[in-house]
């Protein structure tokens, strides 16, 4: 097959996300703009590769992301000195790709996307690949992705039909799962779709509820939240969904929508809530879905096999949604060893210390 491929770092929006809407399995994260409040942020570069086919119809497409600065805020300037003299933390990134437009000549169209990706990375001294497939599209061979030196890591997510009855759905729920949420109608819980910036504040006063914390995330990272809130939740790719106790917001969830496909991104809890707002929330969020006649709903990534209790609950919690299960994966490719084992220790010299003194007191 005669197979034509461009990389550009900028595109036309509408042209590229327009093709995208022709796959069913394309979500918001593949969208051109998802990644540009990295860019006006950190400065991060916006990465695109397009696959046409010899009557140049478009067969392949990846956008992804080179980071640079914004994985390093959270270290000292002596660290953010060193890795700027040294250029280690250079990462590609994409999340939910590619996506693929000619099913019957997958394995084709992905070896040239990843070809690629490997010159994007030589081009722009990356040294670390990381990128996640699309849930939605059956049979991704991870073959390919060996073949040219990615590690698979196995992912599962639960991914609802939203294409049914709203109470059919609700009737196919676990028994316990739908206690909860009468249970939480009961208690005069209250469910909110928030179109104000607002929502914002409330999502990371609930994920950082320690006040030290969530005043140095709020520092560093101001200016990155003001442009997502422009680029994505003000042109409706982002949402945020909230349940409220007694007027008092005590859980919520961001989305991603695009191309009928709701992606679960992001939720935070009080710590003090009710007992019943995660099932409560989760459902209503779906329930809206429905109602406003989006396809799918995707609970978001979960362990496959679980390493802690922590991680068991999460998953249990996603599976409960009258779901389908679905296998995906993640895949990293380390270019220079030596640089990434640098670049690790200089960004948490802490936890290399403990696992150093952990090994050593095993020894002895």
């Amino acid at each position: 097959m005669n197979l034509k491929t461009e990389i550009s770092y900028e595109v036309d929006k509408n042209l590229w996300n327009n093709t995208l809407k022709l796959n069913s399995a394309s979500t918001a994260l593949q969208i051109a703009e998802y990644f540009l409040p990295h860019k006006l942020t950190f400065n991060s570069k916006l990465v695109f590769i397009t696959i046409s086919n010899s009557s140049g119809k478009i067969v392949g497409q990846l956008s992804g992301v080179i980071h640079v600065t914004d994985y390093w805020l959270e270290t000292n300037i002596i660290s953010r000195s060193i890795n700027s003299k040294l250029n280690l933390g250079s990462t590609l990134r994409w999340f939910q790709g590619p996506i693929i437009h000619d099913p019957d000549n997958t394995s084709e169209i992905l070896s040239n996307i990843l070809l690629a990706v490997d010159r994007i990375a030589k081009d722009n001294n990356v040294n670390l690949i990381s990128g996640s497939s699309p849930p939605q599209m059956d049979n991704f061979p991870t073959s390919i992705f060996k073949k040219y030196g990615y590690t698979i890591k196995p992912w599962v997510t639960y991914i609802t039909d939203l294409q049914r009855n709203v109470d059919d759905i609700f009737h196919t729920l676990h028994n316990k799962t739908r206690y909860d949420v009468r249970k939480g109608e009961k208690t005069g819980l209250e469910f909110e779709i928030s179109t104000k910036k607002e929502s914002q504040d409330v999502y990371w006063n609930l994920k950082y509820y320690n006040k030290k914390k969530l005043e140095k995330i709020r520092k560093k990272y101001s200016t990155f939240i003001e442009n997502t809130w422009k680029i994505l939740f003000q042109n409706d790719y982002k949402k945020n969904f909230i349940v409220k106790s007694e007027g008092r917001a005590v859980a919520i969830i961001t989305n991603l929508l695009f191309n009928g496909n709701v992606s679960q991104i992001g939720i935070a809890n009080s710590p003090v809530g009710s007992n019943y707002a995660g099932s409560f929330l989760t459902w209503n969020t779906i329930r809206w879905a429905a109602e406003n006649n989006y396809r799918t709903y995707d609970v978001g990534g979960a362990n496959p096999s679980p390493l802690s209790k922590k991680e068991q609950g999460i998953n249990l919690f996603k599976s409960k949604w009258a779901s389908k299960k679905v296998n995906y994966f993640i895949c990293t490719k380390v270019f220079n060893k030596t640089k990434l084992n640098i670049s690790n220790i200089i960004k948490q010299p802490k936890a290399i210390k403990y696992k150093i003194n952990k090994k050593f007191t095993k020894r002895n």
